[in-house]
């Protein structure tokens, strides 16, 4: 084979590694959801039952189809906190996952927030 065709192999493998790479790295996010909530009018934040019932109704994974039996938050949602929620969803079989919950917008009276699956 010429050096050219083994450049252009080589490269193209190099490109098919980088991209299985970032398919691995990005599996977390694949497994995240997205809700809307009104806000509280006395607090202005998204009250924790409400992002608890969010999370139950609309987090699992696409793959397995599994629903958690119950989800524990540590406080409500603050649409202007830099810190994500963290939270414990505990899924039929018994397992627990943690999840952190994060503002993705505002508009008016309106939160929406996502959730990522975290990693250990």
């Amino acid at each position: 084979m010429k050096r050219s065709t083994l450049a252009v192999l080589s490269l193209v493998g190099g490109l098919a590694f980088v991209a299985a790479v970032l398919a691995v790295l990005t599996v977390p996010r694949l497994l995240s959801s997205e809700s809307t909530s009104q806000r509280d009018t006395a607090t202005g934040h998204v009250p924790r039952a409400e992002v608890e019932r969010q999370i139950r109704a609309n987090y699992g994974l696409p793959v397995i189809e599994k629903k958690p039996r119950e989800v524990r938050c540590e406080d409500e949602l603050r649409p202007r906190a830099e810190q994500p929620l963290m939270c414990e969803v505990t899924l039929e079989d018994g397992t627990t996952q943690n999840i952190a919950v994060s503002v993705t917008g505002t508009d008016g009276e309106r939160v929406s927030y996502d959730y990522v699956l975290l990693e250990g």
